[in-house]
């Protein structure tokens, strides 16, 4: 009985450690072909940095940035975006200028546009407008991640 006690301790650490392994996160420093530097991190999407594509992190940071502000400094701080949002799609590098990043970067622009021309809705409505600008973003992000993860299977 202490035999089958001790080999199944010795099986439950050894899935244990080998699971822990397998959990490490891999970041990248990747230059992109077309001089684009872009930090990378597998196991966090919102951990993307773009060097040179400035718009892309000033919106980056803001909307992670959004938890627990109130309503009217969102909004100040969401209308401070519209030059970055405005100019996303034309200063994205050329290396990460997919049909799916251009796509979910016109997404973007459509959902900032109905947020700011409804900023004077009801408190619900805003919200829930910035809910989805964010979910936006989020997608958007998403499918950057994507495309670096192609170059590095490259």
């Amino acid at each position: 009985m202490k035999l089958i006690k001790k080999i199944t301790a010795i099986l439950t650490i050894t899935s244990f450690l080998l699971v822990s392994c397998n959990q490490k996160e891999k970041e990248y420093n990747l230059t992109l072909n077309d001089g684009t530097e872009v930090f990378y991190n597998s196991n966090d999407e919102s951990a993307i940095s773009i060097m040179g594509w400035s718009e892309f992190n000033e919106i980056n940071k803001d909307l992670l940035n959004l938890k627990d502000k109130e309503y009217n400094i969102t909004i100040n701080s969401l209308e401070g975006l519209n030059g970055a949002i405005t100019n996303l799609a034309n200063t994205v590098p050329s290396s990460l200028k997919t049909e799916e990043v251009l796509e979910d970067i016109s997404d973007l622009q459509e959902e900032y546009t109905k947020l700011i021309n409804e900023k004077n809705a009801p408190l619900k409505n805003v919200k829930q407008n910035i809910e989805e600008l964010v979910e936006k973003f989020d997608d958007l992000r998403e499918e950057l991640n994507e495309t670096v993860e192609d170059y590095i299977k490259k």
